[in-house]
């Protein structure tokens, strides 16, 4: 039996890639990595560009999109964006000729093996999405770069097998931080990122309606730790009664390595 496969190959402000498999059917969220080391990390699952079905993009930020020109310039790697997204990677990369498939938020479509449903979420750009991916037997979603939790980002991902999450920053770290008020202002707005209080409520919604493994994601580097984030997470998973490690896995997404492959 084929399976989901899921691997981060980067989750950070400093870069952002995630892969998921299905059979022949591979698929990038983001390519906010150099195409040197996307090159590196499919080849150590065995895969190379060439293999890609397509990147899907959730926005145009350069975190998320910072390999996007290589890939299709020496790969012809088919891009797949919402409608206000897609125009702008068709202005930034003169590579693309105007050619990024579109989509409107919300859209639902067939990708090889994987039906994929996207959905918009609230983030301070013209237009920002998730996704939610099955394969008619397991289901994940992929909810990063958020401000704060919507009843469409809830509807969307209660349910799914696996949930890949923000978990940004602590908002004690950021508050006393040496970031600059404007920007502190901006990651804490309700169209800003997903603080660790935040996200271990969306988990906490998630493992009620049945998610059995939660990856934590794009934690910041000055804001956060692996572990503030896993303590404060699984701390709210403990008040709600389900036991970390049984009842639901929950992990911490590397910043700049692979993450190990999670089989759904």
């Amino acid at each position: 039996m084929v399976f989901i496969k899921v691997c981060t190959l980067a989750s950070s402000s400093s870069g952002n890639c995630t892969l998921v498999s299905q059979g022949d059917t591979h698929l990038l969220i983001d390519a906010g990595i150099s195409l040197r080391r996307i090159t590196a990390s499919l080849k150590a699952l065995g895969l190379t560009p060439g293999d890609l079905t397509g990147v899907l993009v959730t926005h145009e930020h350069s975190d998320h999109i910072g390999g996007i020109r290589m890939l299709v310039k020496y790969h012809g790697t088919q891009i797949l964006a919402p409608h206000i997204v897609a125009r702008g990677l068709c202005g930034c990369f003169q590579e693309l000729g105007g050619s990024a498939s579109c989509f409107e938020a919300g859209a639902e479509f067939v990708l090889g093996e994987l039906a994929v449903k996207s959905f918009p979420t609230p983030h301070d750009t013209p237009e920002s999405v998730g996704y939610r991916f099955t394969d008619g037997k397991s289901s994940l979603v992929f909810v990063t770069d958020i401000g704060c939790i919507t009843r469409t980002v809830l509807e969307a991902a209660l349910g799914a097998d696996m949930a890949v999450i923000e978990a940004n920053h602590d908002v004690v770290m950021l508050k006393n931080g040496a970031y600059p008020s404007y920007l502190k202002r901006r990651i804490l707005s309700e169209r800003g990122h997903l603080s660790n209080d935040d996200s271990g409520s969306l988990a906490c919604r998630l493992a009620g309606a049945g998610t059995k493994r939660i990856l934590l994601a794009h934690l910041s580097k000055e804001n956060n730790t692996p572990r503030l984030a896993f303590d404060t997470v699984g701390g709210a998973l403990g008040r709600q009664g389900a036991v970390v490690g049984g009842d639901v896995e929950l992990e911490t997404a590397p910043a700049d390595t692979m993450s190990r492959v999670y089989i759904i």
